[in-house]
C-alpha cells in the first residue's frame, strides 16, 4: 500500500513569490496493493507531479510518501528504483538506444539485486531463452530481435520492452516477516520512545533499535540463502535450458509468495506518442501484465475511453486538487461525455 499524505508542491519560475503556482495543494491519496488506478486531468493539474514525487525525481514542499508503512519521502530516486517502475510518454526514454534488446533486459533485471542468479549454471543460451519466453507474450516479434539495437525498433516495440523492464520485480529477497519487523523498527514504539526520551537514555534505545535491525537482516539472509541453496542444487542436476528457466521462474514465484507487496508501476501517458493500433496493443499488454503480476499501478492518460475501460479506479485532478475519485462500480457507469462535463463544471467552480 502507498499513501500520499498532505502533499504540497509549488513552482516559481520568476522568483517572485506572487507568481508561485500550486502544482499540488494538500493532496492526500491511498492506493491499496494490487489496485490499477487511472488518472486524468488537464495540463498542469498535478498528475505528473504526483508520479514524480512518488518516484523520487521531485521532492514535495510539504507532506509524506509512505510505502508499506515506511516513510520514503526523503529516499533518493535511485534507492526507490527497486520499489517503482516507470514508463514515460516518449518511447526513447527508459531504454538505451545503442544497446541491444538483450543488454537492456539484463541491466533492468540486475537492478536492485545483490546476487545475480544466472551465474549458477546459467549459460548465455539459457538467459536468451528466459527473455525470449517473457517477450513472446507481447506478440510483437521481440523474442526474435534480442541482438538488435533498441534504437532501430518501432515506438510500440520500445514501449513494450520498457513496460517489461519496468515491471521486473527486483525485490526477490523481501520476506513478509522481515518487512513487518523493519517497519516496526522504523515506525514502532522504540522509534517513538527514542524521539521523546531524555538525551541520557537515547544511547540505550538506539542500541535496542540496532539489535532489532540486525535481527531483521539475519531473517532475510537465512531465508535468501536457504532458497538459493535449493535453487543451486536443482540447477546443478539439469543440463537442459528449458528446465533451468523453469527452475528460475519457480524460484522467483517462491520469493514473490513472501513479498508483502509487488512492484508499483507508474505509467505517464505511455501510449500517447503511439499510433492508434500500436497504442491499443500496448494498452492490452499493460492490462494483461498488471493483472497477471497483481501490480499496483497508476496510469496517467488523456484518453477518456482508456481511463474508463482500464483499471478499477479513476481519479480526476484539477489545478492541484483531486476533485473526483470513482471506485470500480461507479467507473463502470461512466461515459467519456460524463468526464468532460465534470471538467466543465470544475472550470466554472474554480473560476468564481
Amino acid at each position: 500500500m502507498i499513501e500520499l499524505k498532505n502533499l504540497t508542491k509549488t513552482f516559481n519560475m520568476t522568483g517572485n513569490p506572487l507568481d508561485a503556482r500550486y502544482a499540488l495543494d494538500d493532496v492526500s491519496l491511498t492506493i491499496q496493493d494490487g489496485e490499477f488506478v487511472t488518472i486524468i486531468g488537464g495540463n498542469g493539474s498535478g498528475k505528473t507531479t504526483t508520479l514524480n514525487i512518488m518516484s523520487g525525481s521531485l521532492m514535495p514542499d510539504e507532506g509524506q510518501v509512505i510505502l508499506s508503512g515506511m516513510d520514503i519521502t526523503k529516499m533518493k530516486e535511485h534507492q526507490r528504483a527497486r520499489y517503482f517502475g516507470r514508463v514515460f510518454q516518449d518511447p526513447m526514454l527508459g531504454t538505451a538506444s545503442e544497446m541491444s534488446c538483450l543488454e537492456n533486459l539484463e541491466i533492468a533485471f540486475r537492478r536492485g539485486k545483490r546476487r545475480w542468479p544466472f551465474k549458477w549454471g546459467f549459460s548465455h543460451s539459457t538467459v536468451r531463452l528466459l527473455f525470449q519466453r517473457m517477450l513472446a507474450d507481447f506478440s510483437l516479434g521481440l523474442e526474435e530481435r534480442l541482438d538488435q539495437k533498441v534504437g532501430v525498433m518501432s515506438g510500440g516495440q520500445r514501449q513494450a520492452l520498457t513496460l517489461l523492464m519496468a515491471a521486473f520485480d527486483t525485490r526477490l529477497d523481501t520476506k513478509k516477516e522481515f518487512v513487518d519487523m523493519y517497519v516496526d523498527v522504523q515506525t514502532g514504539p522504540l522509534r517513538a520512545e527514542l524521539n521523546s526520551a531524555p538525551k541520557k537514555e537515547r544511547k540505550q534505545i538506539r542500541q535496542q533499535i540496532n539489535e532489532k535491525k540486525k535481527e531483521c537482516q539475519q531473517i532475510a539472509r537465512a531465508f535468501y540463502s536457504e532458497k538459493f541453496a535449493e535453487y543451486k542444487k536443482q540447477i546443478a542436476q539439469v543440463k537442459n535450458d528449458e528446465e533451468k528457466v523453469n527452475a528460475y521462474i519457480a524460484l522467483s514465484n517462491t520469493f514473490h509468495d513472501f513479498n508483502q507487496d509487488r512492484k508499483i508501476l507508474l505509467l505517464d501517458e505511455h501510449t500517447a506518442a503511439l499510433d492508434p493500433k500500436t497504442s491499443q496493443i500496448v494498452m492490452d499488454l499493460t492490462d494483461k501484465m498488471v493483472k497477471e503480476k497483481h501490480l499496483t499501478t497508476l496510469m496517467v492518460t488523456h484518453n477518456m475511453r482508456d481511463a474508463i475501460k482500464y483499471g478499477d479506479r479513476l481519479i480526476m485532478f484539477y489545478q492541484g486538487h483531486i476533485i473526483k475519485d470513482f471506485n470500480a462500480e461507479e467507473k463502470k457507469k461512466l461515459k467519456a461525455s460524463d468526464l468532460l462535463n465534470i471538467f466543465d463544471e470544475a472550470d466554472k467552480m474554480f473560476a468564481k
